[in-house]
């Protein structure tokens, strides 16, 4: 059965109140107490549909999580900024920390792999590949060898 489009606005806006109060840190009881939902457990598969939902219209596996965490950083990092940037140690401490767990969300600390190539390095490969190449040929001039006298026996 198709909701009516007062239902799917229902819906919407509800759980679209459920997952602020997540970013905001509710836990799934308080926000079934909030917004009405029958149990802990409705609110919780309530926020997972809409989070699901997201994923499947952005077609984005984790991401929805991430921006889950990332909003809530952003929240974290609105209330200390203006003390950080006062000059206060401790805000701004906590402020660095905040960044650095951005940071690792987004994957900006992710190490570079570098791979240095010296012309010793490619000669020495080039060689190892020739070699390859030369035991393959010979391997296979043998075996036509063998099918050629295999032949002559047979017909001689």
């Amino acid at each position: 059965m198709v909701a009516s489009k007062a239902q799917q606005a229902f819906t919407a806006e509800r759980r679209a109140k459920a997952i602020r109060l997540k970013i905001d840190g509710a836990s799934y009881t308080e926000i079934a107490e909030q917004l009405g939902y029958s149990s802990r457990g409705s609110a919780c598969s309530d926020v997972r549909r809409a989070l699901e939902k997201h994923v499947i219209e952005e077609g984005l596996a984790v991401e929805a999580w991430r921006e889950l965490e990332l909003a809530r950083l952003d929240l974290l990092q609105k209330a200390i900024w203006p003390e950080a940037t006062e000059g206060n140690p401790r805000a701004i401490e906590t402020a660095l920390k905040i960044l650095d767990r951005r940071a690792k969300l987004l994957g900006l600390d992710s190490a570079i792999k570098l791979e240095v190539l010296t012309i010793d390095a490619l000669d020495a490969q080039i060689q190892r590949l020739e070699a390859e190449l030369g035991a393959r040929a010979l391997a296979a001039s043998d075996s036509e060898a063998g099918e050629t006298e295999a032949a002559e026996d047979a017909s001689g």
